[in-house]
C-alpha cells in the first residue's frame, strides 16, 4: 500500500531547485494569492508560528517578514528542501526563523504555538495524527490554517482543471522533466482524496471550534481554519 509519505517522496525527490517556479507555474500564479490569504488569517500578535510542509520556505519567509518579533519554525520531509530554505534564510538575513527536517506528523514541539500553518500537506498527511499533535502544540485559542489543492466537483470547472494538468503534463514535463512524475500522478491523487470532509470531522472530534472551509479559485483549492477550544 502506497502511503502519503511514499507519494511525497516520489513527487518531491531531487527537484527542490525548481520548486518555487513550479509552485507558480502549476497554479497559474495563484499560489502567490493563496499564500497572501493564509498570511492574513494568522493571528495578529503571534509570538510562535509553526509552518508544516514548508518546502523551500515560500510561506515561511512571508510569515517571518510579517511577524519579525515572532519565532517561526518550518518543518519539511525533504532534506534537500530544508537545505535550500536555510540558505535562503541566511541570504535574506532573517534571524527569527529556523528549519527542522522531518515528517510533519512526527515533529512535535513544545512552546504553545499561536498558529500552525500548512500548504499542500493535507493530501499526503495522516490527518488523525497531524491534528492530534497540532492540538497538543497549539496554545488555548491557537489557530490552525490548512491549505491544499482540490478537484472541482462542478463539471465545467473540472474540465478546466483537467486542461491545466494536460498543459503541465506536456509543456511542464518537457520544460521541467524532474516534475514529470508529479504532473502525471497528482490528478488521480486529488480525485481520490476527500481531505476537506475528513479534516473537518477530525477537527470536530478533537474539539476544535470556529471551523471554516473556504473554497478558492473555482474549486481548485481550499483553506480550512479552526481554533483550539479554550
Amino acid at each position: 500500500m502506497i502511503t502519503g509519505t511514499d507519494l511525497a517522496e516520489r513527487f518531491f525527490s531531487s527537484n527542490g531547485a525548481t520548486y518555487d517556479q513550479i509552485a507558480n507555474l502549476s497554479t497559474l500564479g495563484l499560489d502567490i494569492w493563496w499564500k497572501k490569504l493564509i498570511l492574513n488569517k494568522v493571528p495578529k500578535g503571534s509570538r510562535q508560528i509553526l509552518d508544516q510542509a514548508c518546502g523551500t520556505g515560500i510561506l515561511t519567509f512571508k510569515i517571518a517578514r510579517k511577524f519579525p518579533h515572532c519565532r517561526v519554525i518550518g518543518v519539511d520531509l525533504q532534506d534537500e528542501y530544508i537545505s535550500i530554505a536555510r540558505k535562503k534564510a541566511k541570504d535574506l538575513q532573517l534571524t527569527n526563523i529556523e528549519f527542522i527536517s522531518g515528517r510533519a506528523e512526527d515533529v512535535i514541539l513544545d512552546g504553545g504555538f499561536d498558529c500552525i500553518t500548512s500548504s499542500y500537506l493535507a493530501k499526503y498527511a495522516d490527518l488523525d495524527r497531524l491534528i492530534e499533535n497540532a492540538r497538543g502544540m497549539l496554545r488555548e485559542g491557537g489557530v490552525l490554517i490548512i491549505h491544499e489543492l482540490t478537484c472541482p466537483a462542478n463539471p465545467v470547472l473540472a474540465s478546466l482543471w483537467k486542461l491545466n494538468f494536460k498543459f503541465l503534463q506536456t509543456y511542464g514535463a518537457w520544460k521541467y522533466p524532474e516534475w514529470e512524475t508529479a504532473f502525471r500522478e497528482l490528478p488521480a491523487v486529488l480525485k481520490e482524496t476527500n481531505w476537506v470532509n475528513e479534516l473537518t470531522e477530525i477537527l470536530k472530534s478533537n474539539e476544535f471550534s470556529n471551523i471554516n472551509v473556504a473554497s478558492l479559485a473555482f474549486e481548485a483549492s481550499a483553506i480550512v481554519t479552526a481554533r483550539k477550544a479554550r
